[in-house]
């Protein structure tokens, strides 16, 4: 039995495969697939309009790539990369056999396989899903995803509702903007160039218990509503423009009965 390992029963691994998987994929996901080789990177497809659809970690392994993605997500990405296939020589399986396990203690000796987002999440492999793990809470791993600004499509983010921005993808290298065309590209381009963001994913801290959806008030004013919530940590999608002050870390937000209050964690990507 492997210890001190987190094995994520959310997220399940797709296997694109075949001799034009390579450029199927370049021409479609965020990231650029053609520096994939000893180490896996952060990528997601869009709408044409932009939107978020699917967000995942890449791989490769014996010329296969590995998308680790969320397991509510899976058939639809599947069902969304056959449309796009056409007469590619590419095929797609859903590996079962494998599973996504995830180490929060940021050994040196695994630097390899960090998390291509953020190096404090830990470091992250696909094994073979009959290997035995000790029985480690998930909810520390989504705990420490939040404490850092992280969300995920399909856990925290409805697909096809944010731009990538607003979910901090250009803060956590899922988007490469000098890779070339991808599906989505013309719009996330502009707004990146602009730097219009309006809107950001950010952490907050509350003993109190929030739904999902309810609203966050500072200054009187609406500025976010509250996407999760486990145990005293919790994300909202927040008007970033309303809370900037230089010392922001310390800003207090409440609800419209004000019945309730928490503070921001702003990740490192956002204290600046």
């Amino acid at each position: 039995m492997k210890k001190n390992l987190i094995k994520l029963s959310n997220r399940s691994i797709l296997s694109v495969s075949g001799k034009d998987s390579e450029q199927f994929l370049q021409g479609i996901v965020t990231c650029d697939i053609k520096s994939i080789e000893e180490k896996s990177s952060y990528g997601s497809i869009l709408t044409p309009q932009g939107k978020l659809l699917y967000d995942f970690i890449i791989s490769k392994m014996n010329n296969n790539f590995l998308i680790d993605t969320a397991e509510s997500s899976i058939d639809g990405l599947i069902k969304l990369l056959n449309i796009y296939r056409l007469r590619s020589e590419v095929k797609l399986d859903k590996r079962d056999d494998l599973s996504v396990i995830v180490d929060l203690n940021n050994k040196k000796e695994n630097l390899d396989n960090i998390d291509p987002r953020i190096n404090e999440i830990g470091t992250r492999e696909i094994l073979n899903s009959k290997d035995e793990f000790s029985n480690i809470n998930e909810d520390d791993y989504e705990k420490q995803k939040i404490k850092l600004g992280v969300a995920e499509v399909g856990s925290e983010i409805k697909s096809g509702e944010l731009f990538p921005m607003e979910a901090n993808l250009d803060h956590l290298k899922g988007i490469d903007f000098k890779k070339g065309c991808f599906i989505g590209q013309e719009v996330t381009s502009r707004m990146y160039r602009k730097g219009k963001v309006k809107k950001r994913i950010i952490g907050f801290k509350s003993k109190d218990n929030f739904t999902i959806n309810e609203e966050l008030v500072y200054n009187d004013q609406t500025i976010g509503t509250v996407i999760k919530k486990i145990e005293d940590y919790g994300l909202a999608l927040v008007k970033i423009e309303k809370i900037i002050n230089p010392e922001r870390e310390k800003i207090k937000i409440t609800t419209k009965n004000r019945d309730k209050n928490a503070i921001f964690i702003f990740p490192s990507f956002l204290s600046n």
